[in-house]
């Protein structure tokens, strides 16, 4: 008996390519790349940057709700809640979000850029206002229309 591996296939149909040992998600990102290492007023290029739009933080335990401890019917005491270890917050994790370029240029501006090839997630509009909000710099998106790469 083999095991055989199937590949997944991307939500939005996005074929991955290599380009320069490089996998790209699309053929959209990875021409958007050869276009920006032709550019000249490019200074580097850093690939899936990451950026937390939501920090880590805390609420009240939905077990304990907010005491610490929870009633032990069998014994009749109060124990540690393990759910939030007897502290009665739980840290919950936040949000981060992964664009496809950060740009920096000769003149020292730097750019933020999404590669879009065709639909976008319903999320994305969220995701883009979040990030807008916490590093108080415009998401810049591009697509590719008629051959050639345009900013909206």
């Amino acid at each position: 008996m083999t095991a055989t591996k199937s590949k997944k296939k991307n939500k939005y149909f996005a074929k991955k390519k290599i380009v320069s040992g490089i996998e790209f998600d699309s053929i959209a990102e990875s021409e958007f790349y050869k276009e920006l290492k032709k550019d000249p007023t490019v200074k580097s290029i850093e690939l899936q940057p990451q950026f937390e739009i939501i920090k880590p933080y805390k609420v009240e335990c939905k077990r304990c709700c907010g005491f610490g401890q929870v009633y032990n019917s069998r014994t009749g005491n109060y124990n540690k809640c393990t759910l939030c270890n007897g502290k009665g917050k739980r840290t919950k994790r936040g949000a981060v979000y992964t664009a496809d370029f950060q740009v920096k240029y000769i003149d020292g501006h730097e750019e933020v850029i999404d590669v879009k090839g065709g639909r976008v997630s319903h999320d994305f509009p969220l995701r883009k206002k979040l990030f807008e909000m916490a590093y108080g710099k415009e998401l810049v998106i591009v697509r590719k229309k008629n051959n050639q790469f345009v900013r909206e």
